[in-house]
């Protein structure tokens, strides 16, 4: 029986791990200090589901073979993310009522005399703030778009490092968020600004998300800069080509949120930052998880050898 279950974990991968252990983790963090929340069976109800449909997406890769269970056995965390970002903005407040932004405020009006959101001000024009506002609202599309490029390629070991690395940042960031609640200068700088930001299509398409979709008290760090670190480095290192395409767009992401006034710019530094552990600490991981698999299948192989066969390591 010990070597039956040991066989059904090592059908697991690295990123199937780390979304369980998250869900986990958030399940225990709110029903032990959830208690300043509103709706803390809620937020648990939402991680609950999470682990529900990543069990129910393991399952059909697993045991069936076919294309369609494969893929939405592999990238199921994709959709996911979508639920952890909604869910994080209903756990800012965990700890404190407040927000820090005006000590970020204070110290980066010491550091640069001028805040950087308002010395921008004077390059404000609607053909920019639309190129600005468009890269920011591609992201949107960016991360599915990149990770699945990948898949389709065959390129395991590439889209795993690229999904397993947005899945650490982001959740790095989430966490912080319930530690470190910060609005953005677009609320707490409102009243300083005396150049509105004006444009188009995008600029409509934003300010429809400030007002319906946007995490109130999640902007450090820039959960945006970290998925956009993430996928400046492995998009450079896996597509070359695609990343001639890219670059542009992920360098005016970075820049788009000081220039929409989404993020300070320590924001920007902790996203980056954090977006680099994510791709360095998935690969250690990938690496340890792999070295215990291999050991663990010889031990199985040894006590039954005749339930190994479907068993393989990623890449």
């Amino acid at each position: 029986m010990g070597g039956k279950l040991k066989e059904q974990i090592m059908k697991l991968t690295l990123i199937d791990l780390i979304v369980i252990s998250y869900c986990i983790f958030q399940i225990l963090y709110v029903s032990l200090l959830g208690y300043n929340l509103d709706d803390p069976y809620y937020i648990i109800s939402v991680y609950s589901g999470c682990l529900a449909l990543t069990l129910i997406s393991i399952f059909l890769r697993i045991r069936f073979k076919n294309r369609v269970c494969k893929f939405i056995g592999s990238l199921y965390p994709v959709v996911l993310t979508v639920f952890f970002y909604q869910v994080a903005g209903h756990q800012v407040h965990m700890f404190f009522d407040g927000v820090f932004d005006d000590y970020i405020i204070d110290l980066e009006n010491w550091f640069f005399g001028v805040h950087p959101t308002i010395w921008v001000q004077k390059y404000y024009h609607p053909l920019l703030t639309e190129w600005m506002l468009l890269s920011y609202s591609v992201y949107l599309l960016l991360i599915p778009f990149t990770t699945i490029w990948l898949y389709a390629t065959h390129r395991d070991n590439e889209w795993r490092h690229l999904l397993g690395s947005l899945l650490i940042s982001f959740f790095i960031c989430y966490v912080l968020y319930s530690l470190i609640p910060v609005v953005g200068p677009r609320v707490a700088m409102a009243d300083m600004y005396s150049v509105e930001l004006k444009g188009y299509i995008f600029r409509s398409f934003t300010k429809m998300l400030e007002s319906d979709h946007m995490l109130k008290g999640g902007a450090f760090p820039s959960a945006h800069c970290s998925a956009a670190t993430v996928m400046f480095i492995l998009v450079f290192r896996y597509g070359k080509r695609l990343f001639v395409a890219l670059a542009p767009v992920l360098i005016t992401l970075i820049l788009a949120t000081i220039y929409g006034r989404y993020h300070y710019p320590l924001d920007v530094i902790a996203g980056i930052v954090i977006g680099i552990i994510g791709v360095v600490a998935f690969k250690y991981l990938e690496q340890l998880y792999d070295t215990k698999k291999r050991i663990e299948l010889k031990k199985i192989a040894i006590e039954t050898p005749d339930q190994i066969s479907e068993i393989t390591l990623p890449g």
